[in-house]
């Protein structure tokens, strides 16, 4: 038995609600209206993200005489845009090219991923799917325009965007997950990495920025597990 998801939670608190969407943990931009349809109708600030107050009214029966306890309400483990690309782990460039670029294509589409470096594309995807309000770089295919991205992280945060320089005219963009304070290492899932959307992990000291989405406020995740992340480079990112 799967255990719910809070995406799913979501989704079946907002169908108990009067919507009627998909019930399968994938956030998009059916249930971001959604989202904003019932903020709009409850008078609450419409920003298509299910904030506190969001989730505390979702958590009332729609007659009001009921409500799922706090405790029943499942955690939010990832940041969306991070869950987001989580669901793709494991695509690679060439063995699933036909499904990778099916996802890669509901934002800007640079081209075949098997012949052109991807990694700045499947960030925008993953940002542009769950965030549609956020604005993303004129430019995301240049890893290192995502450096003005957002606002400052402050650092390698769970769901910063990790933004690495190795020449003037080249980069390597991703999803910060982890970070090994003793090793200066920070985890990326990503891209392109090794030809696939994988978690590499990279040294500290070629990121130039870490950064964060405007529109959804600063909140701290756990890590996710990545014991058998072997250390990654450029060439891991080419």
């Amino acid at each position: 038995m799967s255990t719910l998801t809070f995406e799913k939670w979501l989704q079946q608190r907002l169908n108990l609600h009067g919507a009627d969407i998909a019930e399968d943990g994938e956030i998009g931009n059916e249930t971001t209206s959604e989202i904003k349809k019932f903020q709009a109708l409850k008078g609450l600030k419409v920003s298509g993200l299910a904030d506190s107050d969001t989730i505390k009214l979702l958590r009332q029966s729609p007659n009001g005489r009921g409500r799922v306890a706090t405790r029943d309400v499942p955690s939010q483990d990832m940041p969306p845009w991070l869950k987001e690309m989580d669901r793709r782990m494991g695509l690679h460039e060439v063995r699933d090219k036909t499904a990778l670029s099916g996802w890669l294509k509901f934002g800007k589409f640079l081209g075949d991923p098997s012949k052109l470096p991807w990694c700045g594309d499947a960030v925008e995807t993953s940002i542009v799917k769950t965030l549609p309000d956020e604005p993303v770089p004129s430019n995301p295919f240049f890893a290192q325009n995502w450096r003005a991205f957002g606002m400052d992280a402050g650092g390698p945060l769970v769901g910063a965007i990790g933004v690495i320089r190795w020449t003037a005219n080249s980069g390597h963009v991703g999803i910060v997950v982890g970070y090994d304070a003793a090793k200066r290492r920070v985890f990326l899932m990503g891209g392109n990495q090794q030809n696939a959307v994988a978690i590499s992990s990279f040294p500290e000291s070629k990121f130039i920025a870490f950064r964060w989405p405007k529109t959804f406020p600063f909140r701290r995740y756990p890590a996710l597990r990545a014991d058998s992340v072997e250390p990654a480079d450029y060439a891991a990112t080419r």
